[in-house]
């Protein structure tokens, strides 16, 4: 079976997700397998039937690609720890905003020991234990990619009439004020709101969703409907949710106070576009048909965001990591065995 194969298969499932439910990771996976099935095939398509001239630059390209793959790998692992270290001056020290740091150092490391047996050791051992690595690191790698596709397909349907806005808290600072990453959501929360407003002329309410962490002054849903007041929308459209203390929460505890007063209702969520997808597989998993809206977020802050998203999702699915890792790795030592 050729990769056009493969990928018309997957694009044809990936298509069939997103008509049906677009709140998948998978959609992104299959979308991207169609992509590298289809350049795949262009390739071979085109080097079978190339002239000498082309086949010659062909050559120059693959030679360049492995030249530059490393020069890519040291740059993004510099680029990683840099970027962990300037954001820990910002926001102060969280072993969370190291993760970036802890990975660019273990591609720096990868490198530095393919160095280093490549002109001192040459170790056949290390060599195997490096290449399954850089397999694993090639996986990884794609279903990043894999979850920046998933971002854009999530976020891709017609836009349909609601009743309510259900927007996600995201911390407060010292003096009580929302976030800048919770302030753009509420002003995401209240564009849409004067949107449906003028679109429908019918009646929106804001659910402002969050509970009060420890080190909070008081309820981020107290913040946040303060806040969308000052900006002049109605205080009579605003209800809180102050309890929730996660993101399954929110959507948990908004729907019960929704449907006390409205069984049926049509709403959708607020939140970073960086945390959309998340947000409407929990709201699938719960059985509510809620989708995403996404908030921009700051600039400085959308790396680290973007990264501790995917690791969230990785956790949400590690059965299924897990299972594709160890995969991998017997594969790789099959292959091993059969070479040796």
């Amino acid at each position: 079976m050729t990769p056009f194969y493969w990928g018309s298969l997957a694009m044809v499932s990936g298509l069939t997700l997103q008509l049906t439910d677009r709140r998948h990771w998978l959609t992104g996976h299959l979308f991207l397998i169609a992509i590298i099935g289809f350049l795949l095939s262009a390739y071979y398509r085109f080097s079978s039937q190339a002239s000498p001239t082309w086949q010659f630059m062909l050559v120059g390209a693959k030679i360049a690609a492995y030249t530059l793959l490393p020069i890519v790998i040291l740059v993004v692992g510099i680029s990683f720890v840099r970027y962990s270290y300037r954001l820990i001056r910002k926001e102060g020290w969280a072993f969370h905003y190291s993760l970036l740091a802890i990975v660019g150092g273990l591609l720096v490391v990868m490198l530095t020991l393919s160095g280093i047996n490549l002109l001192l050791w040459n170790s056949r051992r290390l060599w195997q234990l490096l290449g399954l690595a850089l397999l694993l690191t090639a996986y990884f790698t794609f279903s990043f990619i894999a979850y920046l596709l998933a971002c854009v397909t999530t976020r891709l349907g017609r836009r349909r009439q609601i009743d309510h806005i259900i927007v996600l808290g995201a911390g407060l600072m010292p003096n009580g004020q929302p976030t800048r990453t919770l302030a753009y959501r509420l002003q995401a929360a209240a564009k849409y709101y004067y949107q449906q407003r003028a679109r429908y002329h019918q009646p929106v309410t804001i659910i402002v969703s969050g509970g009060q962490g420890a080190d909070e002054v008081m309820a981020e849903s107290t913040a946040m409907r303060q806040y969308l007041i000052d900006r002049g929308v109605p205080r009579d459209t605003i209800q809180e949710e102050n309890q929730s203390t996660s993101t399954i929460e929110n959507l948990q505890f908004s729907h019960t106070l929704i449907v006390r007063q409205q069984p049926f209702y049509r709403a959708v969520i607020v939140t970073s576009g960086y945390h959309v997808l998340r947000a409407n597989i929990f709201a699938r998993q719960l059985h509510l048909d809620l989708i995403g809206i996404g908030a921009r977020t700051p600039l400085y802050y959308l790396p680290f965001a973007m990264f501790r998203e995917y690791l969230a999702l990785i956790v949400m699915y590690r059965w299924a990591n897990l299972a594709v890792v160890l995969s991998l790795a017997v594969c790789y030592v099959a292959a091993l065995v059969r070479l040796i």
